[in-house]
């Protein structure tokens, strides 16, 4: 299970990837309260879903380049085996 704050569609606005539509998954949870932090509301809110669901909600936009987002994504255990199980099904991470 994994604690989803919001998934969504927008363009890549860093990397190599600049430019190109992107699903944003962002989890919730952070510890860090960087000072340049525009997304508080990442800390706290969110549902927990399978990480089957958020493969589905992702698959519906119909874009292969996935960015995992936070909050502090890797507070998360499971984002272990979601990035797993996106780049299995050919997803770009």
């Amino acid at each position: 299970m994994i604690n989803i704050n919001e998934i969504y569609l927008s363009v890549q606005g860093e990397s190599s990837h600049t430019g190109l539509p992107c699903v944003f998954v962002r989890l919730t949870g952070c510890n860090l309260r960087c000072v340049w932090c525009d997304t508080a509301y990442a800390f706290h809110e969110g549902k927990t879903q399978s990480i089957d669901q958020t493969l589905k909600d992702i698959k519906i936009f119909g874009i292969n380049l996935v960015e995992i987002t936070g909050g502090e994504p890797l507070m998360q255990e499971d984002v272990y085996p979601l990035m797993e199980a996106l780049l299995e099904n050919g997803y770009k991470v």
